[in-house]
């Protein structure tokens, strides 16, 4: 049985000021900018992500986002994945020199990254010119979920929006139609790698619903171990037909399996298939994911890939709908045992391929 982490509707959706997308540190010890896009099935690609992030914590000292790969360094990612390939460029940056103000909205590094706009609107440009990559966002917020909202300990905000983004590696595509997700997080840091110590693994699911408004839309996270979900942490969706919602967070069973190497050598799992739920006092969302993209192993144990859904949207006093679409998914294992321990519950084994 999963625990349902306690979720407060005003907390969750509480709307964003452009104080909140500036930079934190000094008075944090780190910063954080991402954007995502997840776009319609027909799209040769089918999702495109980016992120700064500036370390300012002392040496020795490891910030809380080390769970999601960001660690020893300042970086800059672009990545985007389609169905046979994925794009990973990846750099360490100084970013001492970000530049800030809140009247106009602004952010900036040097020629790298520029982060722009009036809320709703957003513009923000990711470059890695000795890559020869760069990723331009233009996106129209339309409504927020608050993750954690702690202050300098940990505060992380996503804005689900409408995109047009346009990734270059050589050849260009322009203005690529989906759903975005622009986010800024902050936080503390700890004197140990407390990753190491930390025998959990986390699945986070973001879903595009296609037939409806463009912002129709959910995310959920969930902690479990062993392989099984113990924290339906937190969770908040736009369904078809509803407005926005605090729901209870996101459960996950995963139905099939496969496995690679990782850039260290080790072996990852990778999800094919799995179920996904998320409910409230509206009903409940349940649906089966299979994924449609190569990941990008860009986290310890894990990665991010992109994937098709189904599902079906029950409640008390409606009828039950069918609901479809696209998702974006990031998952990673602390523990380094997740797929040994899904192949036991599955009982099907593992591919080694």
């Amino acid at each position: 049985m999963s625990l349902k982490f306690p979720v407060h509707q005003k907390d969750v959706t509480k709307s964003v000021k452009p104080e909140h997308m500036v930079p934190w540190v000094p008075k944090a010890s780190w910063d954080g900018w991402f954007a995502i896009a997840i776009l319609p099935p027909a799209n040769e690609i089918k999702w495109c992500k980016a992120h700064l992030f500036h370390r300012a914590c002392r040496p020795g000292w490891h910030p809380l986002i080390a769970v999601e790969g960001m660690d020893e360094k300042s970086e800059m990612l672009i990545t985007w994945g389609s169905a046979d390939r994925v794009q990973v460029f990846r750099q360490e940056v100084n970013a001492d020199g970000i530049k800030a103000s809140t009247s106009p909205l602004r952010v900036e590094l040097d020629e790298r990254f520029e982060l722009k706009g009036s809320p709703p609107r957003y513009d923000m440009i990711f470059k890695l010119p000795e890559e020869g990559a760069e990723i331009a966002f233009d996106l129209e917020a339309g409504w927020p979920i608050w993750w954690s909202h702690w202050g300098r300990l940990l505060s992380y905000v996503g804005q689900h929006s409408s995109v047009r983004v346009s990734p270059s590696a050589g050849r260009a595509e322009r203005n690529l139609v989906g759903l975005g997700v622009v986010e800024h997080v902050y936080g503390a840091s700890l004197p140990f790698q407390f990753t190491r110590y930390t025998p959990v693994h986390y699945h986070w699911d973001v879903l595009r619903f296609d037939g409806g408004n463009p912002l129709d839309s959910a995310a959920g996270l969930s902690v479990g171990i062993r392989g099984k979900t113990v924290l339906r942490l937190k969770a908040a969706a736009r369904l078809p037909g509803l407005p926005q919602k605090a729901v209870s967070g996101l459960e996950i069973k995963y139905l099939d399996i496969s496995s690679t190497k990782g850039p260290d050598g080790r072996s990852v799992m990778l999800p094919v298939r799995w179920e996904g739920s998320m409910s409230g006092s509206w009903g409940n969302l349940s649906y089966e994911a299979r994924s449609t993209t190569p990941p990008a192993l860009v986290i310890p144990s894990g990665g991010m890939l992109g994937f098709e859904f189904e599902g079906e949207l029950t409640s008390p006093v409606e009828e039950s709908a069918r609901v479809y679409g696209t998702g974006f998914t990031e998952y990673g294992d602390l523990s380094g045992k997740l797929k040994e321990f899904i192949a036991r519950s599955t009982q099907t084994g593992v591919d080694q391929s």
